[in-house]
């Protein structure tokens, strides 16, 4: 008996050891290594191994110590800040999935029950898979890298309550609503019971053993910790995985969460894999043969049809277009929550394999291609990004257009910002009128609810300048100092308006020369502005007379570029 399971041990490591080496070549996710190897040693491959219950355990194992990981992720007060992204875009994209492949599986002939499990299993992407990617990529705080973490936190949490459901899944009888909803009763008061009763309970504990210096008392503890819990829920008639995720949710608040966390994840890893390999045991090349259309159906919803949803979602929640682009290739694809509640809808029989299979290989197959799907996301978004701009720009150009319709020998404001604003207010209080232009969305945001007459766009592009009025113009006003884009702006200006004269905004005056040989009729250097501004104050508070005091200051600013002098404002 001892060397049967030491030879079945042996052909388990070795398997996996030659498949993730394998696609380790390939750079694919070492998820994918583990389920080849089961599927080339179980009985849908080479016959090496039966799925036993003793694989199951300790695969089992493997996922009560996932979803203590998860748990410690979960910060009540992370979420709380990221409540947006996290239960906003993430119930968006949750929600839509399970609703269209429900949809999409009960008119296949899938019973209700069964295509909801559908549903959530679809619905889940890899957290594994995906942060690691995102992490090689350096992408794990770019704003797709945020709010993508984001919806896996929620799809993580949305995991639970189809565990609860099937927890309480009578063998070959179906689902039991009554049960079903005890089920998440006793959940909800349990995860109230873990945030009010254990949280100091186990704190005090964690202190406690930290105090004794002593390394294996403390991975004891973290082990006593994950599965006591995932015990106790089960007692409790919840499943082993929920019962260790508020555990981990717990512990998470806790300032032992990363000692924890590293003490737990060789093993995690360990048993996950073993997972991964029982999950392979299970998956039936042989369906690519019987039933190739309803692979090819299942991939198309995985991984199409997800990023479809993720499209809305992010239409839905403004994003930007090359944002939701990026991250709607990142989640297509399947993830390890997926496999789990497919997996155990069959084996309870919530799910015909006739049904679950196909769907069980998509995953699978969605899974090995994941790491690509993220990389090729940047170029997805570009594609997206140049399409977006084209229908931006045409529609900021026709509302330019309209503003400036009734306006003529008027003023062109470019920027709206901390110079642009103050020169509004003035053109505003003389009733001169003006259309101001400004790039920065927070800028033009502020100008517009201080009630200025602004419109979003770049000054620096023709088309918006053409809108603007520009042929009609008296003045254009640039109160942004980038010369190359000044130069820009003031050579179309001449060629549309040669009689339109113009003033520039300059942050000092060591670009007065360049910036008058360039065309401006007029620089007005912050610098110099302020300094004499400053100096005039300080000649009325020595007793000086406003008149004498404009006088003197007159006579310094054209003493500071005689040169330029008619062409420095004032």
């Amino acid at each position: 008996m001892a060397d049967d399971l030491l030879i079945k041990t042996l052909v388990v490591i070795l398997a996996s050891v030659c498949a993730i080496s394998l696609v380790a070549r390939l750079r694919f996710p070492a998820a994918g290594g583990y389920l080849l190897a089961g599927l080339v040693i179980g009985p849908h491959g080479l016959q090496l191994i039966a799925a036993s219950n003793e694989a199951r355990f300790l695969a089992e194992l493997g996922i009560i110590l996932l979803m203590f990981m998860v748990g410690l992720e979960f910060s009540l007060s992370a979420m709380i800040a990221a409540r947006r992204d996290v239960f906003g875009a993430g119930s968006l994209q949750v929600g839509f999935t399970v609703i269209i492949v429900t949809g999409i599986a009960a008119l296949s002939g899938v019973s209700l029950s069964g295509a909801v499990m559908l549903g959530g299993a679809v619905a889940m992407s890899s957290t594994a898979i995906t942060l690691k990617q995102l992490v090689d990529q350096g992408e794990v705080s770019s704003q797709q890298g945020r709010l993508v973490l984001g919806i896996l936190l929620f799809q993580d949490l949305a995991v639970l309550p189809f565990l609860v459901v099937l927890g309480g899944w009578q063998l070959g009888g179906g689902p039991e609503p009554l049960g079903a909803l005890r089920q998440l009763a006793t959940a909800t008061i349990a995860l109230g019971a873990a945030a009010i009763v254990c949280k100091p309970v186990f704190r005090t504990w964690l202190t406690w053993v930290a105090q004794t210096n002593s390394a294996d008392l403390f991975l004891l503890t973290a082990l006593l910790l994950a599965l006591g819990t995932a015990f106790v829920g089960h007692v409790a008639g919840l499943s082993g995985p929920i019962g260790a995720f508020l555990a981990g949710m717990v512990v998470g608040e806790s300032d032992f969460r990363h000692q924890v966390e590293d003490d737990i994840r060789p093993f995690r890893d360990i048993l996950l894999g073993l997972f991964f390999v029982t999950v392979g045991m299970e998956v039936d090349p042989s369906t690519i043969v019987v039933a190739p259309i309803s692979v090819l159906a299942w991939i198309a919803v995985c991984v199409l049809g997800k990023a479809f949803v993720m499209i809305q979602v992010g239409a839905i929640m403004r994003w930007p277009a090359p944002i939701a682009a990026r991250a709607a290739l990142i989640l297509a694809h399947g993830g390890e929550a997926g496999l789990l509640l497919l997996t155990q809808a069959m084996r309870v029989n919530a799910l015909e394999a006739s049904v679950g299979q196909p769907a069980l290989l998509a995953l699978a197959v969605s899974m090995a291609f994941g790491p690509m799907l993220i990389q090729a996301s940047s170029r997805f978004a570009e594609l997206a990004r140049g399409a977006s701009h084209h229908l931006k720009a045409r529609a900021e150009e026709a509302a330019i257009r309209e503003e400036s319709r009734d306006l003529s020998d008027h003023v062109i404001l470019c920027g709206c910002g901390r110079v642009g604003r103050p020169v509004a207010l003035v053109l505003e209080a003389a009733k001169a009128p003006y259309l101001a232009i400004e790039s920065d969305l927070m800028r033009f945001r502020r100008a517009k609810k201080s009630g200025h007459k602004v419109v979003f766009g770049d000054a620096g592009r023709k088309r918006v300048m053409e809108a603007a009025g520009v042929a009609r113009a008296r003045l254009v006003v640039v109160t942004f100092d980038r010369r190359h884009l000044i130069e820009h702006i003031l050579h179309f200006v001449r060629q549309q308006n040669p009689a339109a004269s113009s003033i520039v905004s300059a942050t000092d005056d060591q670009e007065l020369s360049s910036l008058r040989r360039a065309g401006v009729s007029t620089v007005f250097p912050e610098n110099i502005a302020a300094g004499l501004a400053l100096a005039d104050q300080v000649l009325l508070v020595c007793g000086f007379s406003q008149d004498d005091a404009a006088s003197i200051v007159t006579a310094a600013r054209a003493e500071l570029h005689p040169e330029l002098r008619g062409h420095v404002g004032r």
